[in-house]
């Protein structure tokens, strides 16, 4: 823990990131997609939130208490650090991730108001969650490469709109977040050059 606060300190001064927050509103997650992972269906607390830029995207790094209803003691809580970049298009909401990291969760992958889900077949080793509104656009995206990238990551990620969202498990040290975020980016590049140039208008949803 000391290493995850020593990192906060350093970021904090850092200049190259403009903006910190020690505790985000509640409501302050909505932007992103709730309920869709790696959010809890019931609350969702945010902390240390830090905003700057990544190899060229506007980015913004927090930790997250993903909070359920249920288990042993009425409700469950997952946390996760996680990094979202902002997308110059809005891409079909689609998610990939290592499946440990979400069946805590116990709810679909995906935002409602994002249309029906369409689970993809399942990946290889480690066992990964995959499903997109969009089939046509997930066979472009989520290449063999793409899922094994994601794999050696011990990550997921999700697109919403303009936003890319990827998680990790646990409360991490900024180090460790900007890793997942520069990541994210090496992902965003073995998209294919068609799906950025057309569809700069958006691309339909649900």
């Amino acid at each position: 823990m000391w290493r995850v606060r020593r990192s906060i300190r350093t970021y904090r001064e850092n200049p190259a990131w403009h903006h910190y927050q020690k505790k985000a509103p509640s409501e302050w997650v909505r932007q992103f997609g709730v309920p869709g992972h790696p959010f809890g269906s019931y609350r969702n607390h945010s902390r240390h939130v830090l905003e700057g830029e990544i190899r060229g995207y506007p980015t913004t790094l927090f930790h997250l208490a993903a909070v359920r209803k249920g288990g042993r003691y009425g409700t469950v809580v997952n946390t996760y650090s996680v990094a979202v970049l902002k997308l110059p298009v809005a891409f079909p909401d689609t998610s990939v991730s290592v499946g440990r990291l979400v069946y805590r969760l116990r709810e679909e992958p995906l935002p409602p108001q994002a249309g029906t889900p369409v689970h993809l077949p399942p990946g290889r080793r480690p066992r990964m969650s995959k499903c997109s509104v969009d089939p046509a656009f997930a066979e472009l995206v989520i290449t063999e490469n793409v899922i094994r990238m994601t794999a050696e990551a011990k990550a997921g990620w999700r697109l919403h709109g303009h936003h890319m969202i990827g998680w990790i498990t646990e409360r991490r040290p900024y180090e460790k977040i900007v890793g997942l975020a520069e990541a994210m980016t090496t992902i965003l590049g073995e998209f294919p050059a068609s799906v950025w140039t057309g569809n700069t208008g958006g691309w339909p949803r649900g």
